[in-house]
């Protein structure tokens, strides 16, 4: 392979990864959890009741402040599973429980400091 074919693959090389370098931090800039961070860290905690509603549990921190959770809860069930080539078996994935946790850190001001989201998946 001659020099010039060399730089050249390495270039595409360093493109591509790039790219994908770019791809997965959009990717990951769009997560639930920064889009709450978005609409609603540093706001009154009323804006975030006034969307989702009442918290389905609230505790009180030793520092001050309360820790309050949602916790969603959803049966996803059973779909078909294509492997993409013919097949005798149909093949179906399994019921799952998803849940979705997400939790709002309140100042005693009743401002919104730190949220976190979580989903987990149950059989």
């Amino acid at each position: 392979m001659s020099y010039l074919a060399r730089k050249v693959e390495l270039r595409t090389f360093f493109l591509k990864s790039t790219l994908l370098f770019v791809i997965a931090f959009l990717w990951c800039s769009c997560s639930i959890e920064s889009k709450l961070n978005r609409n609603y860290k540093g706001k009154s905690f009323s804006e975030v009741m006034a969307v989702l509603g009442a918290p389905t549990t609230i505790e009180n921190l030793i520092g001050g402040g309360t820790l309050r959770s949602y916790q969603k809860r959803i049966m996803l069930k059973q779909t078909p599973i294509n492997t993409g080539q013919f097949q005798y078996d149909s093949f179906t994935s399994p019921k799952v429980l998803k849940t979705e946790i997400t939790q709002f850190k309140v100042s005693q001001d009743m401002l919104v400091e730190e949220i976190k989201y979580s989903c987990e998946y149950s059989k």
